[in-house]
């Protein structure tokens, strides 16, 4: 799970006395707290409209008691705090008199006549078993549905906006609008959507200087200026989902680390001999630096980092050229931006001593390549170049000698026994090996073929998906399941090899079928979450426009454009502008468990049929999701539209 980080650091406390010389006024707050068997001090540091802070302190006196007061005329959000550490969110309000009390060995606060707090800690304590992610998503879509409301920009700033880049961020503060403008949080999310916007548009990165685990000073310019890219890796020893991704980050490094790439790793761990350890036994090889100051340390700051792991793909001018990036788009763009248009295959096959090897590489569009080479000795060898990562495939001069893998402009070797072909060796390809770890992982499943399945559902644009939908998938999924998967497949997957095969087995009207035949919508009832009957025809007649959506709890693509129409029909009449979503799901838990995640208030509807559903025959949907903006009577005035199009539309 990612670190959520506290956005306070206490850097100076004043102490003052038990009783503060404070004038009530009508507008004036009372916090009445006590710590069981505490002692020591409290900090109230409260976060005022202008953006500035204000800090007090008191001591606890003998039982553990201790009060604050003063003046405030709206709500605002403060942070106290027993000893500078254990801090507790608190809402001041005009005419508050509340009182607290905190276990100190469970840290648990009970709060009276506090309304605001209690209603704040409603919101952002995780319901039930939540993980990190859903708790997340859930916060998102309260943020998106409360747009005016006070908490909202406080829970960005302290939730979501390290999530975010400059344009997400700058998107959502320009749909908000009333209270949730007028607080510290808004006027400093701000200031963060401006710093990150011209830290990723610089052309001049803050410079790092820190000390490498020999004591050695390394800067990171000077090795800006010594290599083309440098990845700049935020990470920790206790960051796992780093470190399960680490030797396929190995891989690349080992690949382009001769061909102008370092990784200048920046640890944010405390303890140089627990990071010396990982390092050692990992076998890391590139630049790592530390100053065990973990999120207090200056490179953090300068970077905006708020979890781990994160990193800066940069070029030798110091222009950001990727963010965040996964260790397979770091392998692609590397290979774009690096490889010199060339690979090389070096095979040894103990007991194959001559003959003539084969290599067939897979292009797009249902293109070949043929190469040819002699074996001598067991040994064969292949030069040359490819555009892009495609499927290869070896043919050995000895019975079903036929060995396959994805490959781009990589040193590859391929060693084995002619007695053992199924357990060949393929080292130096990152595409391979990022296919095996896709594979391995399914292989671990219940149900391999089901895992699959949802790997290509949940990533339509990925390489692998045609090769799996084709040669795992194809023989056991229905036709209807088959059309929908690959109608799906979008972006470098449409470049493969295995996608042009499909389109051949594919109908063509199932390719490329289109609606635009139908001049008005056909009308139909299906029941709502309620189960109550609802007319398409008698729905859209009390909104100028209506947008149906053909979605799913179990489609990735529809749960992600979900919080874009949220927040469209969030800024929009309803006598304007309306939606119904049409649901093709056959579970109804799963159906209204993603309604109430992902926060819809619009109508749903669904006859819980999945790709049997009236619906499906009606419109001849064929992946999801899919869209049809409708005027009140019914006509169409357009399908399968992006955000940016509806709204065009729609003005």
């Amino acid at each position: 799970m990612k670190k959520i980080i506290s956005l306070i650091t206490l850097v100076f406390i004043v102490f003052c006395g038990y009783a503060q010389q404070y004038v009530m006024t009508s507008k004036g707050y009372t916090i009445e707290g006590q710590v069981k068997k505490g002692t020591g001090y409290a900090t109230l540091r409260t976060y005022l409209p202008d953006g500035n802070e204000k800090l007090d302190s008191t001591l606890l006196d003998k039982k553990g008691k201790f009060v604050f007061r003063g003046n405030v005329t709206e709500v605002m959000p403060a942070l106290l705090t027993i000893n500078g550490k254990k801090t507790y969110r608190v809402y001041l309000e005009p005419n508050l008199a509340m009182t607290m009390k905190i276990n100190k060995k469970t840290d648990v606060p009970e709060f009276k006549n506090a309304p605001q707090t209690l209603r704040w800690y409603s919101i952002v304590m995780p319901q039930g078993k939540e993980d990190n992610e859903v708790y997340l998503s859930r916060l998102e879509n309260w943020t998106i549905n409360n747009p005016e409301d006070i908490f909202t920009c406080d829970i960005i700033a302290n939730y979501l906006s390290f999530r975010w880049s400059f344009e997400q961020l700058d998107r959502c503060l320009n749909t908000l609008k009333g209270n949730a403008t007028s607080g510290y949080y808004y006027k400093h999310l701000r200031k963060r959507n401006s710093d990150l916007e011209q830290l990723e548009n610089s052309n001049k990165l803050p410079n790092i200087t820190l000390k490498d685990l020999n004591n050695k000073q390394t800067n990171l310019q000077a090795l800006l200026s010594k290599n083309k890219y440098v990845l700049i890796d935020f990470w920790a020893t206790w960051s796992k989902e780093y470190i399960d991704n680490l030797q396929e980050r190995k891989n690349i490094y080992n690949n382009y680390k001769d061909k102008g790439f370092e990784i200048y790793a920046v640890s944010l761990d405390n303890n140089k001999n627990l990071l010396s350890n990982v390092v050692k036994n990992e076998g890391i090889k590139w630049i790592n630096v530390c100053d065990f100051k973990m999120w207090d340390s200056q490179p953090v700051k300068d970077y905006m980092i708020k979890s781990l792991p994160d990193n800066f793909l940069v070029s030798k001018e110091g222009k950001i050229v990727a963010r965040n990036i996964s260790n397979m788009d770091l392998a692609d763009k590397l290979s774009n931006l690096l490889d010199s248009d060339k690979y090389s295959i070096a095979g040894n096959i103990e007991g194959v001593k001559e003959g003539i090897v084969k290599l067939t590489l897979l292009k797009k569009d249902g293109e070949k390549e043929v190469v040819e080479r002699r074996i001598n000795n067991s040994n064969f060898a292949f030069e040359g170049s490819v555009e892009r990562v495609c499927m290869a495939m070896i043919d050995l001069p000895i019975k079903d000698g036929s060995i396959s893998f994805f490959m781009g402009n990589d040193n590859i070797k391929i060693t084995g026994n002619k007695k053992d072909l199924e357990n060949i060796n393929i080292s130096g390809s990152v595409a391979q090996d990022e296919f095996q770890r896709i594979s391995n992982n399914c292989n671990r499943n219940k149900n391999p073929m089901q895992c699959l399945s949802n790997y290509v559902l949940e990533n339509p644009n990925s390489i692998y998906s045609p090769f799996i939908l084709s040669n795992y998938l194809y023989p056991y999924m229905s036709d209807e399941d088959i059309r929908k998967a690959f109608a799906s497949l979008n972006g470098k997957a449409t470049t493969m090899f295995q996608y042009h095969l499909l389109k051949e087995l594919i109908d063509s009207e199932t390719k490329n079928y289109n609606n635009s035949q139908y001049n008005k919508a056909k009308d139909f009832s299906l029941e709502n979450t309620n189960k109550k009957l609802l007319s398409l025809y008698s729905y859209i007649k009390k909104s100028d426009y209506t947008l149906l959506v053909f979605w799913a709890s179990w489609d990735n693509n529809s749960r992600k454009n979900n919080i874009d129409y949220l927040r469209l029909y969030n800024s929009t009449k309803r006598n304007k502008f309306n939606i119904l979503s049409i649901s093709l799901d056959d579970n109804d838990y799963a159906w209204k468990q993603a309604i109430k995640t992902d926060g819809l208030r619009w109508e749903n509807v669904s006859d819980l049929k999945r790709w049997n559903s009236v619906i499906v025959k009606l419109y001849n949907i064929k992946a999801l999701p899919y869209t049809m903006l409708l005027d009140k009577e019914g006509n169409i005035a357009g399908e399968n539209l992006s955000i940016e199009e509806i709204i065009t539309l729609i003005k």
